[in-house]
């Protein structure tokens, strides 16, 4: 709901202000009237611990002789409008509670104003007790109710259980008040009790059952009445999706394929031009068996920023993101999608081409991006802070490297066209064919490659080596250049395909007798030897006379050695005197 903490109010810390009784509140343990002073509701700090009560004073029968004057000149609505900028900092139910009522305990001013002003009751959580909560809802009046109703775990007890209850059923009696709305219901009796009342006020809605499997028939959420529903979370619920429309936010988790399909999703997706946000996560949702019986029509959406599809089922991917056309996306997440990974036709390469020029852009904002490629899946990842807008995370399944490595290439783009920023590759293969070599060997062709990480899980590392010393034509024809032109750091991982005689023959063949390009078209290269795993891959004795004289090499700009645990007797530094390396 809201977040932060309270803010200091403004007064004197060591001005004569106390905890007043307030007669009006019952007590957790009585439940009747009693001295807030003491315990307002579990949970609650006492009033010796808030920082505007002052130590050791008694209770304060004349306010005006001991709270200062501003105070008590204060008119109750600026009290109000004071307490609700307070309130805007909080997260949760439980917080926005515990934060009212220490504000509340300034002084009777302050708790006369509070108390005669129904906004800032308008919530009810399990967090707090039950008679807080009827309290609320008495002094709310008719104002809208956030209701935030949390799952008791297997351990409470009866007391707890019977409290939760208890809570739901005073929330179920408001239905006509909900606002924002974050509930959790045990079973499918639970949802169709407190779920089919009509909510003409309910504007965002989180819902999760506990019940996982289909029941006789889909709930008719809220009968069908939520004019004013815009936001809307649904966690293993089995409901009747055609009255949902003109949603802003739409997410789903945990859903199986008899709950939803593919086709109500993109009915809902239709129906919902001012979307924002759209979330699927861990779900199986119901489709034909041939793709193109789902809706061809192009859904518009001009609004939607952000877009998170998690799920194992290729097919619905595609099917979602080939259908809608999202020009102000600032965020794509794509996660986990598998399926049969020797059917080339499951990598979504097509669906993902309507968003080739947002990765771009991406690219150009953030210049920064890193790519892990194995035998059977990529990922590739902006590299965003907290100060780039645009970002995205694809990470998929594929058959072969060639796929993955293709779609990159072809959305960076070569030549005149590639959109040139830092990017760094994490290779882990056992095996490259033909035609993965082929796809590298264009990708090579990228400036944009600036660092490589050549990992340790069997890795083919003599063919990558053999590929960073080749020369050929420069894409724009402006002379010869190496592969990956822009690369400037290698780090090496694996140690069970390469020697330090082959690193001496790469640095050879990329930078001997082609002094004149150095500086002005081929970075040198830093190379970075690495053992994380010392249990595993024990560290090779290497020749430290050798070490040196390929830091030394032209082209070369450092070799770093990073392991986990060294060699007993390796030299931490070595240094010569002729060269000063």
């Amino acid at each position: 709901m809201r977040s932060g903490h309270l803010p200091p109010l403004a007064m004197d810390p060591d001005s004569s202000i106390s905890i007043v009784q307030d007669a009006n509140v019952p007590t957790p343990s009585t439940g009747q009237a009693g001295d807030a002073s003491t315990a307002v509701f579990d949970g609650i700090p006492k009033a010796p611990s808030m920082r505007f009560a002052k130590a050791n004073s008694p209770p304060l029968l004349d306010q005006r002789s001991t709270i200062s004057p501003v105070i008590c000149k204060l008119p109750l609505e600026l009290v109000s409008y004071i307490a609700e900028l307070c309130l805007l900092q909080s997260y949760s139910g439980e917080e926005h509670m515990k934060a009212l009522y220490s504000i509340r305990m300034t002084s009777r001013i302050w708790r006369n104003g509070i108390d005669s002003t129904p906004s800032l009751w308008g919530v009810v959580t399990t967090k707090v007790p039950l008679h807080v909560n009827t309290t609320a809802v008495e002094r709310s009046g008719t104002c809208p109710l956030d209701i935030y109703v949390t799952p008791y775990t297997s351990r409470s007890n009866r007391t707890q259980a019977d409290q939760y209850r208890g809570i739901l059923e005073l929330a179920a009696g408001e239905i006509g008040r909900w606002s924002t709305v974050t509930i959790w219901l045990p079973s499918y009796d639970d949802c169709s009790r407190y779920l089919t009342s009509p909510a003409p006020l309910l504007q965002k809605l989180s819902v999760s059952s506990g019940h996982m499997h289909k029941p006789a028939a889909p709930i008719a959420l809220f009968g069908g009445i939520a004019p004013r529903l815009e936001a809307l979370e649904v966690e293993r619920l089995h409901m009747d999706w055609t009255s949902i429309r003109g949603l802003k936010v739409f997410k789903l988790s945990s859903m199986n394929e008899e709950q939803i399909s593919i086709q109500q999703v993109l009915d809902i997706l239709a129906s919902a031009p001012l979307l924002e946000t759209l979330c699927i996560e861990d779900s199986t949702l119901d489709h034909p068996l041939q793709p193109l019986q789902i809706r061809p029509v192009v859904i518009q959406l001009p609004r939607l920023q952000t877009i998170n599809l998690q799920g194992r089922d290729v097919q619905v991917t595609n099917v979602i993101l080939s259908s809608i056309r999202a020009p102000s996306c600032t965020t794509l997440a794509i996660y986990g999608l598998g399926g049969d990974t020797a059917n080339e036709p499951n990598f979504p390469e097509r669906a993902l081409g309507h968003f080739n020029n947002f990765q771009r852009l991406t690219l150009s904002d953030n210049n920064n991006s890193i790519i892990h490629i194995s035998d059977y899946s990529m990922q590739w990842e902006s590299r965003s802070t907290s100060f780039n807008r645009l970002k995205f995370d694809v990470s998929i399944q594929c058959s072969a490297p060639a796929i993955g490595v293709g779609w990159a290439t072809r959305v960076i783009g070569l030549g005149a066209q590639e959109l040139v920023h830092d990017l760094e590759l994490h290779l882990s293969h056992e095996t490259l064919d033909d035609e993965d070599l082929a796809a590298y060997d264009s990708f090579s062709r990228c400036q944009s490659i600036t660092r490589i990480v050549i990992e340790d899980d069997h890795v083919p590392t003599g063919q990558i080596l053999d590929l960073i010393g080749t020369w050929r034509e420069s894409e724009d024809r402006i002379g010869p250049l190496p592969a990956f032109p822009g690369l400037r750091s290698l780090a090496l991982a694996s140690w069970d395909e390469w020697t330090l005689d082959d690193l001496e023959v790469l640095v050879d063949r990329r930078f001997g007798g082609r002094e004149d390009f150095l500086d002005e078209k081929v970075p040198t290269l830093c190379i970075v030897l690495q053992n994380l795993y010392p249990d595993d891959v024990p560290s090779p004795e290497l020749d430290l006379i050798q070490l040196q004289r390929l830091r030394a090499a032209t082209g070369v700009g450092g070799v770093t050695l990073e392991f986990a645990k060294h060699s007993q007797g390796m030299l931490a530094v070595v240094y010569d005197d002729d060269t000063g390396l």
